[in-house]
């Protein structure tokens, strides 16, 4: 992430430690400990979660994404960034988002 805030594919996100994943067909939830929060995921946010290792790049998420699914990493690179845009704005990426409560 730059400092404008926007995603840049070479980045590479972190899943918060704090935070829980339980995968449901092809939907999961994830749980924030530090918030009590749980957060439902749909097929395409639960994908780019079970991608995010703290290795891969967001082009490289992408990517994968893109073969697993047959398509373009052009096409589904929009999808990948707003996910983890959104999984920084609620505190679910090591160094992002929401500070927890006190």
């Amino acid at each position: 992430m730059n400092s404008s805030g926007t995603i840049e594919p070479g980045w590479v996100p972190v899943p918060s430690p704090h935070v829980c994943a339980a995968f449901l067909d092809d939907e999961a939830v994830l749980y924030d400990v530090r918030t009590a929060r749980p957060v439902l995921l749909n097929t395409t946010a639960a994908a780019v979660w079970a991608t995010i290792d703290g290795v891969l790049t967001v082009a490289q998420i992408s990517s994968v994404l893109a073969d697993r699914y047959a398509t373009d990493p052009g096409t589904v690179a929009p999808d990948v960034e707003h996910a983890i845009d959104r999984f920084g704005a609620l505190g679910l990426l090591a160094g992002q988002g929401a500070s927890p409560p006190d």
